[in-house]
């Protein structure tokens, strides 16, 4: 409990330090909010197009695909604002040796380089996918209940989980190849196919691969699949064993690639 209680304080540090930085420099702030906010509003404007010719896609109507739009956006904010240009920024640091300063520090190195960089302004792009769930949710005549409130936000933390170790997994591969950018834009297209169509729409060979090897597609569809009373159990089992799976994966890959470097480091 006192190492949770501890991390957690240094998340707030964090926090706050990126807060003050920000306002310093309000332009980059607002900067990086607007093309947040442009990204989202193109999103939309490919979604309200392609339900101008369609009534639905494999099955779902326009307000599930809403609520599957919404989620994606509330993720990808969540992602953004907590851990994205942490996790980003390591092989970078990696290349320079810049990783030294952060192995001397009495917290754990990935929790470090995984916090300091909080974006506070892609928070913001979290409320119009809010208010997506919460329009489609009406919309649809969702019955709501606290089961499940607390199962979409299980479901939530445990895709952002995922989302997470796929990154580290990615560029902890930094730690063994010079140049891994071939990886960065085939991370870069599945997200962009999986955050734009819902896994429902796959099949064969093709969903197996984004839904257990490269399981991007679960990531917006799963939660919106239980919101929207379509989640099967086996479905339960599947996310369980795929987040844990590429859990102890990053895991493994990160500590290999720290023994390496301390390695060429000595």
């Amino acid at each position: 409990m006192k190492t949770i209680a501890r991390h957690l304080r240094l998340i707030k540090t964090f926090f706050s330090f990126r807060m003050s930085n920000q306002m310093i420099y309000r332009a980059s702030f607002w900067t990086a909010f607007f093309v947040d906010v442009s990204l989202f509003l193109i999103h939309l404007a490919v979604f309200q197009t392609l339900f101008f010719n369609v009534d639905s896609i494999n099955g779902w109507s326009k307000y599930q695909m809403v609520f599957f739009v919404g989620t994606f956006t509330l993720i990808d904010g969540l992602e953004m604002w907590l851990y994205f240009f942490g996790v980003t920024s390591i092989p970078m640091k990696i290349r320079e040796g810049k990783l030294d300063i952060y192995l001397t520090k009495p917290v754990n190195t990935l929790f470090w380089l995984t916090f300091e960089n909080m974006d506070i302004g892609s928070a913001f792009i979290c409320i119009p996918g809010i208010i997506m769930i919460v329009t489609a949710s009406i919309n649809l005549g969702i019955r709501i209940t606290l089961w499940k409130i607390l199962g979409y936000i299980l479901l939530l933390m445990l895709m952002l989980v995922l989302l997470y170790s796929l990154m580290l997994i990615i560029r902890s591969l930094s730690f063994f190849f010079i140049k891994t950018g071939a990886l960065d834009e085939l991370e870069g297209e599945l997200i962009s196919i999986s955050f734009r169509v819902p896994g429902v729409v796959f099949r064969g060979i093709t969903k197996l691969i984004l839904y257990v090897l490269l399981p991007y597609a679960l990531i917006a569809t799963i939660p919106t699949q239980f919101f929207t009373d379509v989640l099967s159990g086996g479905m339960w089992l599947l996310v369980l064993g795929v987040v844990t799976a590429f859990v102890l994966l990053s895991r493994w890959i990160w500590r290999m690639g720290l023994k390496r470097y301390g390695s060429a480091s000595s």
